[in-house]
């Protein structure tokens, strides 16, 4: 097969794959947004390249630790199992720390006392956020996804929506 004929089936594989995780982050967390009259996340590609590049570095140490450097911007994390855990799944991790949520000033927002309980679903749904941008990487056990926000969310004193 030419060699460019080869490339160009490759990079529109890529492009589909690519747009449907894409699509895939939206759908797990705008809907969240949605039902509060939060505006929905745009995705961002510059975000989206340094979530990707975290990802890689996690899954390449096999291990959960949040990223240095960020500035005003917000990160989610998530791991599981390759086999067990999809896109929807690792971020269903986030969205269902809702029922613990309670919309008042930051930090008090969990009904459990602890704000590390809810964080992640804060995230998603804070209204100053505008943008998202998610990266996946798997090792030979888990897979990795990270989300980067922008604005970051979770400020002492201000509430969520």
């Amino acid at each position: 097969m030419n060699k460019f004929i080869l490339f160009a089936i490759l990079s529109i594989f890529a492009i589909s794959v690519q747009a449907d995780f894409k699509a895939d982050c939206l759908a797990a967390q705008n809907p969240f947004r949605t039902r509060l009259g939060v505006a929905p996340l745009k995705y961002s590609t510059a975000l989206a390249a340094s979530a990707q590049k975290w990802a890689n570095t996690l899954a390449s140490k096999n291990s959960l630790a949040h990223s240095t450097g960020r500035v005003k911007i917000g990160e989610n994390l998530a791991f599981g199992t390759k086999s067990e855990y999809n896109t929807a799944k690792l971020i269903a991790m986030w969205t269902n720390e809702k029922k613990y949520y309670k919309n008042n000033k930051w930090p008090n927002v969990s009904t459990t006392g602890k704000w590390l309980d809810v964080a992640h679903y804060s995230q998603i749904v804070w209204r100053n956020t505008k943008e998202v941008g998610c990266g996946v990487a798997v090792n030979s056990k888990n897979r990795f996804i990270v989300c980067h926000y922008k604005p970051s969310g979770n400020w002492i004193g201000a509430k969520a929506y």
